[in-house]
């Protein structure tokens, strides 16, 4: 195997931070030929080919933007994409978010140090996590202990790691396939039996059977409370996907803010549907919340006859594909899409008798908790095939591989 031993990065690899050409100076950008990269187009990948802008020489030659060659490994080393890794598959230029790292000696193979990057990629932005969001240095960078072995065995060590994910890539895409169908099986379930009801029962309206209310913003001015007081705000963000709240990042509101807007209360007895941002999450608050303030971005059905309408039945109804593509056709031409509470009066569903929505609803919630488990099981499968590259890589660079 050879005998590994420990270098600096910046001792094997010439380390430079790319540029961004002035974006008044038509001569820099117009009519452009040289791919220029943004670090939030580094994602993981091997080989970069494809990219959204161009340069020209003339920025090249005149601007802090640099050309750096076919092979170059590239980390992003600013904001959300820190971390991020990637090796180009053509000649071209970065911005100043993206550190180059080309290989000095000839001591080392670009896959072989760009495998070491990710296994130890939290500990850098751990490291060098300053202000709001991480900013790793060229100085840090350059400091990156790597243990290094001889050529061959990086060679070796980086076939085989490219042998072994590409087998767990395909279980991983095979696994996300399989996820995306238990997630849209509810739906189909749903939808058939909607579609069985309507032989046998009648179909009304949201406006005949509810009242649609929408929530309310905060006063101008005023900003919801990190501490708990007796008038909890729910906003969208607060919806799940499960249809409940989730209750452990709630905020708050005053006394007086409450009563400012105390009309616009959610209780246990009504139905969210969100109307803006996330639109069309749908669900039922838990009795803790009752009496809650909503934000503006969501509306309720409050039920004009509660003695004939079963709540969860209306909420797996908002479940369906059907509702799903009632609230598509309603906010996709719309240039910041929101649903009216105008539209959601006129959804007509299917509304058999309160003793028939409660048979159904005992079935759907079986075949959702089914479905949940099963999703359960699928999505710790995912984990562990995304854990077993991270212990491959550990291997890998303790020479066990």
């Amino acid at each position: 195997m050879g005998k590994w031993k420990e270098v600096k990065l910046g001792d094997i690899a010439y380390t430079k931070s790319g540029g961004t050409p002035k974006r008044g100076f038509k001569a820099f950008w117009e009519n452009g030929t040289i791919p220029w990269l943004k670090s939030g187009e580094l994602n993981d990948n091997k080989n970069i080919t494809e990219n959204t802008e161009f340069i020209t020489q003339v920025a090249i030659e005149n601007s802090s933007a640099k050309l750096f060659p076919k092979g170059s490994l590239l980390l992003a080393m600013y904001g959300a994409t820190a971390g991020k890794l990637g090796i180009l598959g053509k000649d071209a230029a970065t911005n100043q978010a993206v550190c180059s790292i080309q290989n000095k000696k000839g001591l080392f193979v670009e896959e072989f140090i760009f495998n070491y990057l990710l296994l130890i990629r939290e500990d850098i932005i751990r490291d060098s996590f300053g202000g709001a969001q991480p900013n790793i240095s060229k100085s840090y960078i350059d400091n990156i202990k790597i243990p290094l072995p001889p050529l061959p065995e990086q060679q070796r060590i980086v076939a085989k790691l490219d042998n072994l994910f590409a087998n767990i890539d395909k279980a991983i895409g095979l696994l996300e396939e399989n996820i995306a169908h238990t997630q849209a099986l509810m739906g189909s379930v749903l939808d058939e039996e909607f579609g069985r009801l309507e032989t046998t029962s009648k179909v009304v309206s949201i406006s005949e059977i509810a009242d649609v209310k929408g929530g309310k913003r905060l006063p101008k001015g005023e900003k919801l409370l990190e501490f708990k007081t007796d008038y909890p705000y729910i906003r969208v963000t607060d919806f799940s996907n499960n249809g409940t709240i989730e209750t452990d990042k709630i905020k708050y509101i005053s006394k007086e803010i409450h009563e400012q807007i105390s009309r616009y209360i959610i209780t246990n007895d009504d139905l969210y549907i969100s109307i803006a941002g996330t639109i069309g999450k749908t669900g039922i608050i838990p009795k803790e919340l009752n009496g809650a303030n909503l934000t503006e971005n969501a509306a309720r059905l409050v039920y004009k006859d509660k003695s004939t309408i079963d709540n969860a039945f209306v909420y797996y109804y908002t479940k369906s594909d059907e509702f799903k593509r009632f609230v598509e056709d309603s906010t996709k031409q719309v240039a910041q899409p929101k649903l009216a509470l105008t539209r959601l009066k006129e959804i007509k569903l299917v509304l058999p008798s309160l003793k028939k929505q409660q048979k159904v609803v005992e079935k759907f919630r079986l075949v959702e908790q089914r479905l949940i488990e099963l999703q359960e099981y699928q999505t710790k499968k995912l984990n562990n095939l995304k854990a077993l590259k991270s212990s491959l890589l550990d291997q890998a660079f303790k020479g066990e591989l």
